[in-house]
């Protein structure tokens, strides 16, 4: 009898995705790829580094409130925008004010999770009209270097074809070792907590997909490498000046073991934010995806969809 849990990523990650088409929009300064998810109020998703507007979708289609859709753009320099398009973080929230021009929408809430941080925080504060909050998931404020604990883990598994290919071929056969990888180079958890870690992701059906659907959505880095390459280059080179002109509604979200984009960025976040309305979760414990896949992930999502719905 074949193991549930093989069974069950062995058809995930060898099956079609629950996405739609990608459009193109063109816009002053360039094109831009995006899809729209669901129907109802519209919700801008900006994704991090090695994804495009089919991470975003993967990742948080669970999590959004009924009667309402997800804006999904590529940043540029991912997948079908090209990198011309935007090389800045202002460059970036000028593009996104224009697609909202192109949709014909006034303004909305924006969601940025990891490198989606740079543009998220610099079009919160360009175009404050446009913003009705915000919300950072472990999001990038400022200065960005590679950490230094996970470098040569996340380049071995996820910054180049092979390597990805690899990952998502060897989360089917290992996928204990795979998640166990994944949490010890996005954390600082010792072994004790990352072994307890992987146990509950393996035991949830659900976190079970959205780790397939992470690495199924990072496995062609190809067309994403640019826009990777880009962020980082942007990231080292970032301020912390944008937060004094954000006044939206805002809900910063960061664990305090993320060795990826390492906590002081939410609470810097949080602290310079000049929001009437501002709130913040603290994950312990929890490592660069805990949104998805810390003990308290359930409580912290409905959080999320209850901000979106008061604020939209």
């Amino acid at each position: 009898m074949l193991n549930p849990v093989y069974q069950f990523l062995q058809n995930k990650l060898h099956s079609p995705l629950d996405i739609p088409p990608p459009q193109i929009a063109d816009l002053s300064m360039g094109k831009m790829q995006f899809a729209i998810y669901g129907e109802g109020i519209p919700l801008l998703f900006l994704h991090g580094g090695v994804g495009g507007y089919d991470q975003s979708i993967l990742l948080f289609k669970r999590y959004i409130p009924q009667g309402y859709k997800m804006i999904c753009p590529s940043r540029p320099g991912y997948l079908g925008t090209p990198l011309e398009t935007g090389q800045s973080k202002e460059a970036q929230a000028d593009a996104l004010a224009a697609l909202l021009d192109y949709l014909q929408i006034e303004s909305i809430i924006t969601i940025g999770i990891s490198a989606g941080g740079l543009s998220l925080y610099t079009f919160a504060s360009r175009y404050p009209e446009r913003v009705k909050g915000i919300v950072a998931i472990d999001a990038i404020a400022g200065e960005y270097l590679i950490p230094e604990q996970t470098g040569k883990i996340a380049q071995n598994m996820f910054l180049t074809d092979f390597s990805l290919w690899f990952t998502k071929e060897s989360l089917v056969y290992f996928p204990e070792t795979v998640i166990k990888n994944l949490i010890r180079a996005e954390g600082y958890l010792d072994q004790q907590k990352i072994d307890q870690r992987v146990k509950e992701i393996v035991e949830s059906q659900e976190q079970l997909e959205v780790i397939a659907e992470l690495i199924y959505s990072m496995s062609d880095y190809a067309p994403r490498q640019l826009g990777t390459m880009n962020d980082m280059k942007e990231g080292a080179n970032a301020n912390w000046d944008n937060f004094a002109k954000i006044k939206c509604p805002a809900l910063i979200i960061h664990g305090t073991h993320d060795s990826d984009v390492k906590f002081y960025h939410g609470v810097f976040a949080y602290e310079q934010l000049k929001s009437r309305k501002k709130s913040k979760i603290w994950i312990e414990y929890g490592t660069h995806y805990c949104f998805f896949f810390a003990k308290e992930a359930a409580s912290v999502q409905e959080t999320f969809r209850k901000f979106i719905i008061e604020h939209s």
